[in-house]
Protein backbone atom coordinates (compact mmCIF):
# COMPACT_ATOMS: atom_id res chain seq x y z
CA UNK A 1 0.00 0.00 0.00
CA UNK A 2 1.24 3.61 -0.86
CA UNK A 3 1.92 5.87 1.58
CA UNK A 4 0.16 8.49 0.26
CA UNK A 5 -3.21 6.11 0.12
CA UNK A 6 -5.12 7.53 2.92
CA UNK A 7 -6.99 5.69 5.51
CA UNK A 8 -9.90 6.71 8.19
CA UNK A 9 -7.61 8.17 11.18
CA UNK A 10 -7.89 5.91 13.88
CA UNK A 11 -9.55 6.77 17.21
CA UNK A 12 -7.11 6.32 20.63
CA UNK A 13 -7.86 6.69 24.42
CA UNK A 14 -5.41 8.88 25.48
CA UNK A 15 -3.13 6.45 27.77
CA UNK A 16 -0.13 9.43 28.83
CA UNK A 17 0.07 10.83 31.84
CA UNK A 18 -2.22 14.46 32.23
CA UNK A 19 1.01 17.09 31.62
CA UNK A 20 1.49 20.86 31.49
CA UNK A 21 4.18 21.53 28.57
CA UNK A 22 5.93 25.26 28.94
CA UNK A 23 8.19 26.34 25.95
CA UNK A 24 10.62 29.21 26.44
CA UNK A 25 10.85 30.46 22.53
CA UNK A 26 14.08 31.94 21.68
CA UNK A 27 15.75 30.51 25.27
CA UNK A 28 18.96 31.33 24.40
CA UNK A 29 18.05 35.12 24.13
CA UNK A 30 15.86 35.06 27.21
CA UNK A 31 18.94 33.60 29.15
CA UNK A 32 21.35 36.22 27.98
CA UNK A 33 18.24 39.28 29.02
CA UNK A 34 17.74 38.03 32.54
CA UNK A 35 21.55 37.88 32.90
CA UNK A 36 21.93 41.61 31.97
CA UNK A 37 20.81 44.22 34.41
CA UNK A 38 18.90 45.86 31.12
CA UNK A 39 18.33 44.52 28.02
CA UNK A 40 19.71 47.73 26.40
CA UNK A 41 18.66 48.77 22.42
CA UNK A 42 21.42 47.10 20.80
CA UNK A 43 21.01 44.03 18.37
CA UNK A 44 21.51 40.74 19.73
CA UNK A 45 22.34 36.89 17.99
CA UNK A 46 22.80 34.34 19.06
CA UNK A 47 25.20 32.58 16.70
CA UNK A 48 25.77 28.66 16.21
CA UNK A 49 28.55 27.26 13.58
CA UNK A 50 29.04 30.65 11.93
CA UNK A 51 24.97 31.24 11.28
CA UNK A 52 22.86 33.68 12.98
CA UNK A 53 20.31 31.27 15.13
CA UNK A 54 17.95 33.14 16.04
CA UNK A 55 17.86 37.18 17.13
CA UNK A 56 15.60 39.16 18.86
CA UNK A 57 13.08 42.23 17.77
CA UNK A 58 15.96 44.65 17.34
CA UNK A 59 17.84 42.94 15.12
CA UNK A 60 14.80 41.47 12.93
CA UNK A 61 13.92 44.67 12.29
CA UNK A 62 17.41 45.83 11.45
CA UNK A 63 16.67 42.80 9.10
CA UNK A 64 18.59 40.17 10.57
CA UNK A 65 17.05 36.37 9.93
CA UNK A 66 17.36 33.09 11.46
CA UNK A 67 19.68 31.23 9.47
CA UNK A 68 21.18 34.36 7.61
CA UNK A 69 25.64 33.67 7.81
CA UNK A 70 27.26 35.55 10.70
CA UNK A 71 29.22 38.00 7.87
CA UNK A 72 25.17 38.49 6.37
CA UNK A 73 24.37 39.78 9.50
CA UNK A 74 26.85 41.96 10.37
CA UNK A 75 26.97 43.91 7.07
CA UNK A 76 23.21 44.01 7.40
CA UNK A 77 23.15 45.45 11.47
CA UNK A 78 26.77 47.01 11.91
CA UNK A 79 25.92 47.33 15.57
CA UNK A 80 24.65 43.18 15.99
CA UNK A 81 25.86 41.88 19.13
CA UNK A 82 26.78 38.40 18.03
CA UNK A 83 26.78 35.96 20.93
CA UNK A 84 28.13 32.27 20.68
CA UNK A 85 25.33 30.01 21.36
CA UNK A 86 26.17 27.78 24.85
CA UNK A 87 23.72 24.77 25.24
CA UNK A 88 25.21 24.36 28.52
CA UNK A 89 24.37 27.51 29.94
CA UNK A 90 20.30 27.47 28.25
CA UNK A 91 20.69 23.77 29.84
CA UNK A 92 21.41 25.27 33.43
CA UNK A 93 18.89 28.21 32.78
CA UNK A 94 15.93 25.11 31.91
CA UNK A 95 16.89 23.42 35.02
CA UNK A 96 16.24 26.85 37.18
CA UNK A 97 13.16 27.02 36.33
CA UNK A 98 12.51 23.17 36.97
CA UNK A 99 13.39 23.65 40.37
CA UNK A 100 11.55 26.46 41.15
CA UNK A 101 8.18 24.97 39.78
CA UNK A 102 8.82 21.90 41.96
CA UNK A 103 7.00 24.12 44.38
CA UNK A 104 3.53 23.74 42.15
CA UNK A 105 3.82 20.39 40.60
CA UNK A 106 4.76 17.22 41.98
CA UNK A 107 7.40 16.49 39.34
CA UNK A 108 9.24 18.23 36.64
CA UNK A 109 10.71 17.23 33.55
CA UNK A 110 13.35 18.81 31.66
CA UNK A 111 13.62 18.72 28.04
CA UNK A 112 16.14 19.99 26.16
CA UNK A 113 16.54 22.22 24.27
CA UNK A 114 14.04 24.64 25.21
CA UNK A 115 11.19 22.67 27.24
CA UNK A 116 9.49 21.78 30.58
CA UNK A 117 7.39 18.97 31.77
CA UNK A 118 4.61 19.57 34.56
CA UNK A 119 2.84 16.56 36.36
CA UNK A 120 -0.83 18.11 36.14
CA UNK A 121 -2.83 15.28 37.45
CA UNK A 122 -2.54 16.95 40.89
CA UNK A 123 -3.67 20.44 39.71
CA UNK A 124 -6.99 20.49 41.63
CA UNK A 125 -5.29 20.46 44.92
CA UNK A 126 -3.86 24.49 43.90
CA UNK A 127 -5.68 26.48 46.28
CA UNK A 128 -6.89 29.94 44.96
CA UNK A 129 -9.96 31.38 42.97
CA UNK A 130 -12.53 29.65 41.18
CA UNK A 131 -10.32 28.81 37.84
CA UNK A 132 -9.97 25.63 36.65
CA UNK A 133 -7.29 23.79 38.37
CA UNK A 134 -5.65 22.93 35.06
CA UNK A 135 -5.65 27.16 35.03
CA UNK A 136 -5.02 27.59 37.98
CA UNK A 137 -1.33 25.87 37.71
CA UNK A 138 -0.59 27.65 34.52
CA UNK A 139 -1.27 31.11 36.54
CA UNK A 140 1.19 29.67 39.08
CA UNK A 141 3.79 28.46 37.10
CA UNK A 142 3.80 31.51 34.79
CA UNK A 143 4.19 33.35 38.15
CA UNK A 144 7.50 31.43 38.86
CA UNK A 145 8.80 31.64 35.59
CA UNK A 146 8.01 35.61 35.38
CA UNK A 147 10.20 35.49 38.56
CA UNK A 148 12.97 34.20 37.40
CA UNK A 149 12.92 36.13 33.77
CA UNK A 150 11.33 33.99 31.85
CA UNK A 151 8.73 33.76 29.35
CA UNK A 152 6.55 31.07 28.45
CA UNK A 153 3.81 29.13 26.15
CA UNK A 154 1.71 26.65 27.59
CA UNK A 155 -0.41 23.26 26.62
CA UNK A 156 -2.69 21.03 28.39
CA UNK A 157 -2.80 17.27 26.95
CA UNK A 158 -2.41 13.81 27.66
CA UNK A 159 1.14 12.75 26.83
CA UNK A 160 4.82 13.95 26.71
CA UNK A 161 4.56 14.09 22.95
CA UNK A 162 1.27 15.51 22.16
CA UNK A 163 1.70 18.10 25.05
CA UNK A 164 5.34 19.31 23.44
CA UNK A 165 4.47 19.71 20.06
CA UNK A 166 1.21 21.90 21.33
CA UNK A 167 2.93 23.65 23.59
CA UNK A 168 5.92 23.91 20.54
CA UNK A 169 3.90 25.15 17.80
CA UNK A 170 0.25 25.29 18.47
CA UNK A 171 -0.21 27.56 21.54
CA UNK A 172 0.24 31.44 20.90
CA UNK A 173 1.03 34.13 23.20
CA UNK A 174 -0.19 33.80 27.13
CA UNK A 175 -2.83 32.34 26.19
CA UNK A 176 -3.59 28.27 27.30
CA UNK A 177 -4.42 25.92 25.11
CA UNK A 178 -6.18 23.24 27.05
CA UNK A 179 -6.85 19.51 24.71
CA UNK A 180 -9.39 17.98 26.91
CA UNK A 181 -8.12 13.82 27.05
CA UNK A 182 -8.83 12.14 23.57
CA UNK A 183 -8.74 15.54 21.61
CA UNK A 184 -5.05 14.60 20.64
CA UNK A 185 -5.51 13.80 17.32
CA UNK A 186 -7.51 16.30 16.34
CA UNK A 187 -5.33 19.30 18.12
CA UNK A 188 -2.31 17.92 16.68
CA UNK A 189 -3.82 17.32 12.96
CA UNK A 190 -3.19 21.37 11.84
CA UNK A 191 0.47 21.13 12.98
CA UNK A 192 3.72 20.43 10.71
CA UNK A 193 5.74 17.59 10.48
CA UNK A 194 8.52 19.10 12.91
CA UNK A 195 6.04 19.87 15.77
CA UNK A 196 6.57 15.72 16.55
CA UNK A 197 9.70 15.65 16.43
CA UNK A 198 10.98 13.95 13.22
CA UNK A 199 14.18 14.09 12.05
CA UNK A 200 14.75 16.46 8.62
CA UNK A 201 15.09 13.39 6.17
CA UNK A 202 11.98 11.59 7.25
CA UNK A 203 10.26 15.02 7.11
CA UNK A 204 12.11 15.36 3.85
CA UNK A 205 10.66 11.56 2.67
CA UNK A 206 7.02 12.05 4.11
CA UNK A 207 6.57 15.36 1.95
CA UNK A 208 7.85 13.62 -0.87
CA UNK A 209 5.05 11.49 -0.61
CA UNK A 210 2.38 13.69 -0.13
CA UNK A 211 2.18 14.25 3.50
CA UNK A 212 2.56 17.57 4.47
CA UNK A 213 1.17 17.79 7.96
CA UNK A 214 0.28 15.82 11.32
CA UNK A 215 -3.10 14.75 10.51
CA UNK A 216 -2.15 13.95 6.92
CA UNK A 217 0.65 11.04 8.91
CA UNK A 218 -2.05 10.01 11.50
CA UNK A 219 -4.39 8.73 8.32
CA UNK A 220 -1.66 6.42 7.17
CA UNK A 221 -1.54 3.22 8.51
CA UNK A 222 1.35 2.08 10.90
CA UNK A 223 2.11 -0.59 9.41
CA UNK A 224 3.25 1.07 6.13
CA UNK A 225 5.28 3.86 8.09
CA UNK A 226 7.09 0.73 9.95
CA UNK A 227 8.12 -0.74 7.08
CA UNK A 228 9.47 2.39 5.44
CA UNK A 229 10.90 4.16 8.10
CA UNK A 230 11.33 1.13 10.98
CA UNK A 231 10.05 1.75 14.67
CA UNK A 232 10.42 5.47 14.10
CA UNK A 233 7.99 5.43 11.77
CA UNK A 234 5.68 3.65 13.64
CA UNK A 235 6.06 5.48 16.57
CA UNK A 236 5.14 8.80 15.03
CA UNK A 237 2.40 7.17 13.61
CA UNK A 238 1.48 6.48 17.44
CA UNK A 239 2.08 10.18 18.54
CA UNK A 240 0.11 11.68 15.66
CA UNK A 241 -2.93 9.65 16.56
CA UNK A 242 -2.34 11.62 20.09
CA UNK A 243 -0.96 8.59 21.89
CA UNK A 244 1.93 8.50 24.12
CA UNK A 245 2.29 6.32 27.23
CA UNK A 246 5.51 7.64 28.02
CA UNK A 247 6.01 8.52 31.93
CA UNK A 248 7.51 11.50 32.81
CA UNK A 249 10.92 11.90 33.94
CA UNK A 250 11.46 13.81 36.96
CA UNK A 251 14.53 16.24 37.50
CA UNK A 252 15.94 15.98 41.05
CA UNK A 253 18.53 19.45 41.96
CA UNK A 254 21.75 17.85 42.25
CA UNK A 255 23.17 21.05 43.34
CA UNK A 256 23.00 24.86 45.16
CA UNK A 257 21.38 27.41 43.53
CA UNK A 258 23.42 30.57 42.43
CA UNK A 259 22.31 33.30 40.14
CA UNK A 260 24.40 36.27 38.51
CA UNK A 261 23.87 39.42 36.87
CA UNK A 262 26.24 41.44 34.24
CA UNK A 263 25.88 45.55 35.52
CA UNK A 264 25.02 47.81 32.70
CA UNK A 265 27.83 50.05 33.41
CA UNK A 266 30.46 49.59 36.61
CA UNK A 267 29.01 50.93 40.04
CA UNK A 268 31.10 52.39 42.49
CA UNK A 269 28.55 52.75 45.30
CA UNK A 270 26.55 50.28 47.36
CA UNK A 271 23.30 51.29 45.78
CA UNK A 272 23.00 49.84 42.52
CA UNK A 273 24.86 46.41 43.66
CA UNK A 274 21.24 46.41 46.45
CA UNK A 275 19.12 46.73 43.55
CA UNK A 276 20.48 44.26 41.51
CA UNK A 277 20.98 41.97 44.55
CA UNK A 278 17.20 42.18 44.81
CA UNK A 279 16.64 40.46 41.84
CA UNK A 280 19.39 37.70 42.60
CA UNK A 281 17.49 37.41 46.02
CA UNK A 282 14.25 36.44 44.59
CA UNK A 283 15.44 34.04 42.18
CA UNK A 284 17.34 32.10 44.15
CA UNK A 285 14.49 32.27 46.77
CA UNK A 286 12.11 31.09 44.37
CA UNK A 287 14.77 27.89 43.93
CA UNK A 288 15.13 27.03 47.29
CA UNK A 289 11.57 27.41 48.00
CA UNK A 290 10.72 25.15 45.16
CA UNK A 291 12.33 22.55 47.17
CA UNK A 292 11.15 23.26 50.55
CA UNK A 293 14.74 24.35 51.41
CA UNK A 294 15.74 28.06 53.04
CA UNK A 295 18.99 29.46 53.34
CA UNK A 296 20.88 29.59 56.37
CA UNK A 297 24.44 30.92 54.69
CA UNK A 298 24.75 32.95 51.58
CA UNK A 299 27.68 33.80 49.19
CA UNK A 300 27.82 37.18 47.17
CA UNK A 301 30.44 37.82 44.93
CA UNK A 302 30.95 41.14 43.34
CA UNK A 303 33.40 41.08 39.82
CA UNK A 304 35.26 44.14 40.20
CA UNK A 305 36.60 46.18 36.94
CA UNK A 306 38.73 45.52 35.39
CA UNK A 307 39.83 42.59 37.28
CA UNK A 308 39.14 40.22 40.54
CA UNK A 309 36.38 40.11 42.86
CA UNK A 310 35.22 40.25 46.58
CA UNK A 311 33.55 37.61 47.83
CA UNK A 312 31.21 38.05 51.43
CA UNK A 313 29.96 35.60 53.42
CA UNK A 314 26.33 36.32 54.87
CA UNK A 315 25.40 34.70 57.71
CA UNK A 316 21.69 34.43 58.22
CA UNK A 317 19.88 34.12 61.63
CA UNK A 318 17.82 30.96 60.93
CA UNK A 319 17.18 29.26 57.24
CA UNK A 320 14.44 31.17 55.21
CA UNK A 321 13.55 31.12 51.71
CA UNK A 322 12.27 34.52 51.86
CA UNK A 323 14.55 36.99 49.40
CA UNK A 324 13.67 40.17 51.01
CA UNK A 325 15.02 38.97 54.76
CA UNK A 326 18.38 38.33 53.08
CA UNK A 327 18.68 42.57 52.21
CA UNK A 328 19.06 43.92 55.40
CA UNK A 329 22.23 41.70 56.10
CA UNK A 330 23.33 42.03 52.46
CA UNK A 331 23.23 45.73 53.46
CA UNK A 332 24.79 45.68 56.25
CA UNK A 333 28.13 44.25 54.49
CA UNK A 334 27.62 45.95 51.85
CA UNK A 335 28.08 49.38 53.19
CA UNK A 336 30.53 48.70 55.26
CA UNK A 337 32.80 47.77 52.30
CA UNK A 338 35.65 49.31 50.80
CA UNK A 339 36.05 48.01 46.54
CA UNK A 340 39.55 48.72 45.29
CA UNK A 341 37.75 48.85 41.99
CA UNK A 342 34.00 49.37 40.07
CA UNK A 343 31.53 46.85 40.59
CA UNK A 344 30.61 45.26 37.12
CA UNK A 345 28.75 41.99 37.89
CA UNK A 346 26.98 40.28 41.10
CA UNK A 347 26.59 36.73 41.43
CA UNK A 348 24.41 34.95 44.58
CA UNK A 349 24.75 31.62 46.02
CA UNK A 350 23.30 29.52 48.26
CA UNK A 351 25.90 27.69 50.50
CA UNK A 352 24.25 26.58 53.35
CA UNK A 353 20.67 24.77 53.50
CA UNK A 354 18.32 23.27 55.64
CA UNK A 355 14.74 22.21 55.13
CA UNK A 356 12.14 24.50 56.38
CA UNK A 357 8.59 22.92 56.71
CA UNK A 358 5.16 24.45 57.17
CA UNK A 359 4.30 25.00 60.01
CA UNK A 360 0.45 26.13 61.58
CA UNK A 361 0.38 28.97 63.46
CA UNK A 362 -1.04 28.96 66.74
CA UNK A 363 -3.34 31.70 68.73
CA UNK A 364 -1.09 34.67 69.64
CA UNK A 365 1.82 33.78 67.07
CA UNK A 366 2.96 37.29 65.59
CA UNK A 367 5.05 36.37 62.27
CA UNK A 368 6.23 40.27 61.73
CA UNK A 369 7.45 40.38 64.95
CA UNK A 370 9.69 37.04 64.43
CA UNK A 371 10.32 38.18 60.75
CA UNK A 372 12.04 41.36 62.30
CA UNK A 373 14.23 39.67 65.18
CA UNK A 374 15.68 37.38 62.92
CA UNK A 375 16.33 40.64 60.66
CA UNK A 376 17.89 42.20 63.94
CA UNK A 377 20.16 39.06 64.71
CA UNK A 378 21.28 38.89 60.91
CA UNK A 379 22.36 42.53 61.35
CA UNK A 380 24.23 41.89 64.45
CA UNK A 381 25.38 38.94 62.88
CA UNK A 382 26.68 41.15 59.75
CA UNK A 383 28.03 43.96 62.54
CA UNK A 384 30.07 41.85 64.86
CA UNK A 385 30.92 38.68 63.01
CA UNK A 386 30.26 35.26 62.45
CA UNK A 387 29.43 33.86 65.59
CA UNK A 388 29.09 37.14 68.00
CA UNK A 389 25.39 36.14 68.86
CA UNK A 390 24.61 33.05 70.37
CA UNK A 391 22.52 31.24 73.29
CA UNK A 392 23.04 30.02 76.38
CA UNK A 393 21.42 25.81 75.77
CA UNK A 394 20.98 23.73 79.07
CA UNK A 395 23.70 20.45 79.23
CA UNK A 396 23.94 17.76 82.05
CA UNK A 397 25.99 19.26 83.97
CA UNK A 398 25.60 19.58 87.80
CA UNK A 399 27.90 22.63 88.62
CA UNK A 400 25.82 25.67 87.83
CA UNK A 401 28.18 27.79 86.01
CA UNK A 402 29.12 25.06 83.81
CA UNK A 403 26.22 24.06 82.82
CA UNK A 404 25.26 25.49 79.50
CA UNK A 405 27.09 26.36 76.48
CA UNK A 406 27.05 28.66 73.94
CA UNK A 407 24.46 27.68 70.29
CA UNK A 408 23.56 29.74 67.45
CA UNK A 409 20.69 32.01 68.46
CA UNK A 410 17.40 31.16 66.43
CA UNK A 411 15.03 33.12 65.84
CA UNK A 412 11.91 30.54 66.11
CA UNK A 413 11.97 27.16 68.25
CA UNK A 414 9.82 25.83 65.72
CA UNK A 415 12.52 24.05 63.73
CA UNK A 416 12.17 20.20 62.81
CA UNK A 417 13.15 18.08 65.54
CA UNK A 418 14.80 20.95 67.59
CA UNK A 419 11.66 21.17 70.26
CA UNK A 420 11.54 17.27 70.90
CA UNK A 421 15.46 17.74 71.28
CA UNK A 422 15.10 20.10 73.96
CA UNK A 423 12.57 18.71 75.61
CA UNK A 424 14.18 15.15 75.56
CA UNK A 425 16.90 16.98 77.21
CA UNK A 426 15.28 18.84 80.00
CA UNK A 427 13.55 15.66 80.82
CA UNK A 428 16.91 14.26 81.08
CA UNK A 429 17.98 16.99 83.46
CA UNK A 430 14.91 16.88 85.45
CA UNK A 431 15.24 13.39 86.00
CA UNK A 432 19.07 13.93 87.23
CA UNK A 433 17.41 16.88 89.64
CA UNK A 434 15.33 14.21 91.30
CA UNK A 435 18.01 11.54 91.77
CA UNK A 436 19.67 11.75 95.23
CA UNK A 437 23.29 10.33 94.16
CA UNK A 438 24.20 9.98 90.54
CA UNK A 439 28.19 9.60 90.12
CA UNK A 440 30.55 11.75 91.50
CA UNK A 441 27.40 14.48 92.30
CA UNK A 442 24.64 14.23 94.84
CA UNK A 443 21.28 16.06 95.43
CA UNK A 444 19.01 16.34 98.52
CA UNK A 445 15.87 17.94 96.28
CA UNK A 446 12.73 15.66 96.50
CA UNK A 447 10.97 17.29 93.08
CA UNK A 448 12.36 18.76 89.89
CA UNK A 449 15.31 21.09 90.56
CA UNK A 450 14.20 25.05 89.92
CA UNK A 451 16.54 27.06 88.21
CA UNK A 452 17.13 30.80 87.64
CA UNK A 453 17.01 32.86 84.69
CA UNK A 454 20.13 34.76 85.00
CA UNK A 455 23.00 33.48 86.63
CA UNK A 456 25.89 36.35 88.13
CA UNK A 457 29.33 35.82 86.01
CA UNK A 458 30.71 35.70 89.54
CA UNK A 459 29.04 34.97 92.50
CA UNK A 460 29.16 37.77 95.37
CA UNK A 461 29.86 37.03 99.05
CA UNK A 462 26.99 38.01 101.17
CA UNK A 463 27.24 38.98 104.99
CA UNK A 464 23.83 37.00 106.80
CA UNK A 465 22.80 37.79 109.74
CA UNK A 466 19.74 36.85 112.55
CA UNK A 467 19.07 34.54 115.35
CA UNK A 468 18.74 30.83 115.83
CA UNK A 469 20.17 29.68 112.45
CA UNK A 470 17.65 31.88 110.85
CA UNK A 471 18.57 34.56 108.40
CA UNK A 472 16.81 37.45 108.05
CA UNK A 473 19.25 40.05 106.74
CA UNK A 474 22.22 39.99 104.10
CA UNK A 475 24.71 42.58 103.89
CA UNK A 476 25.66 42.77 99.82
CA UNK A 477 28.23 45.32 99.36
CA UNK A 478 27.27 48.51 101.76
CA UNK A 479 24.17 47.72 101.31
CA UNK A 480 21.65 46.08 103.80
CA UNK A 481 18.59 44.10 102.75
CA UNK A 482 15.77 41.97 104.51
CA UNK A 483 15.24 38.50 103.68
CA UNK A 484 11.53 37.94 103.30
CA UNK A 485 11.61 34.05 102.56
CA UNK A 486 14.36 31.39 102.71
CA UNK A 487 13.65 27.82 100.78
CA UNK A 488 15.64 24.81 100.39
CA UNK A 489 18.43 23.51 100.36
CA UNK A 490 19.17 21.74 97.05
CA UNK A 491 22.45 19.81 97.85
CA UNK A 492 25.02 20.13 94.84
CA UNK A 493 28.52 18.61 95.51
CA UNK A 494 31.24 16.99 92.62
CA UNK A 495 33.75 16.74 90.40
CA UNK A 496 36.38 15.96 92.73
CA UNK A 497 39.09 14.97 90.42
CA UNK A 498 39.52 18.93 89.03
CA UNK A 499 37.75 21.30 91.31
CA UNK A 500 35.46 20.42 93.75
CA UNK A 501 32.52 21.78 95.00
CA UNK A 502 30.06 21.47 97.98
CA UNK A 503 27.05 23.73 97.86
CA UNK A 504 23.78 24.32 99.53
CA UNK A 505 21.37 26.48 97.26
CA UNK A 506 18.46 28.28 98.28
CA UNK A 507 16.05 30.10 97.13
CA UNK A 508 15.55 33.57 98.79
CA UNK A 509 13.13 36.47 98.61
CA UNK A 510 15.08 39.80 99.23
CA UNK A 511 13.98 43.19 99.46
CA UNK A 512 15.64 45.21 97.52
CA UNK A 513 16.88 42.26 94.92
CA UNK A 514 13.85 40.21 93.86
CA UNK A 515 14.00 36.20 94.07
CA UNK A 516 17.46 35.54 94.64
CA UNK A 517 19.40 32.05 94.24
CA UNK A 518 21.99 31.72 97.13
CA UNK A 519 24.29 29.22 98.23
CA UNK A 520 26.25 28.54 101.63
CA UNK A 521 29.57 27.33 100.69
CA UNK A 522 30.44 23.90 102.39
CA UNK A 523 34.48 24.45 102.56
CA UNK A 524 33.45 28.01 104.31
CA UNK A 525 29.96 28.20 105.59
CA UNK A 526 29.75 31.72 104.22
CA UNK A 527 26.83 32.60 101.56
CA UNK A 528 26.80 34.07 97.95
CA UNK A 529 24.76 35.64 95.44
CA UNK A 530 24.55 33.18 92.50
CA UNK A 531 21.38 34.27 90.78
CA UNK A 532 18.07 35.88 89.77
CA UNK A 533 15.03 34.39 89.27
CA UNK A 534 12.97 36.36 86.76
Amino acid sequence: MSLADPTPALIVAPTGPRLLALHLPGLPLQRLARGLETSGDRPVAVVEEGRVRCCDAAARAAGVRPGDALAEALATCGRLLAVAHAPAADLAALRALAEALLAVAPAVEVVGPDALLLDASAAHLLRGGEAEPELRLLDRARALAGDLGFTVRAAVACGRGPALALARYGARGDELLRVPPGGEAVALAALPLEALGLGPAVVEKLRAVGVDGVGALARLPPEGLALRFGPAGSAAARLARGDDPTPLVPYLPATLPEEAIELEGPADGAEPVLFVLKRLADRVAARLGGRGLGASRLTVTLKLDPRGEERLSIPLAQPSAVGARWLLASRERLMALRLPGAVVGVKLAAVEVAVVSAAQLALGDRPEAEAALETVLARLSGRLGDGAVVAAEPVARYRPEAAWRPVPFRASARQPGALAARRTEEDGSARGARTRSVGNAERLDDGAAQRPTRLLTEPRLLVATGEGGRVSTVRLGAEVHAVLSFEGPERLRGEWWGAPFDRDYYRARVEGLGDCWIYRDGADGRLHLHGFFD
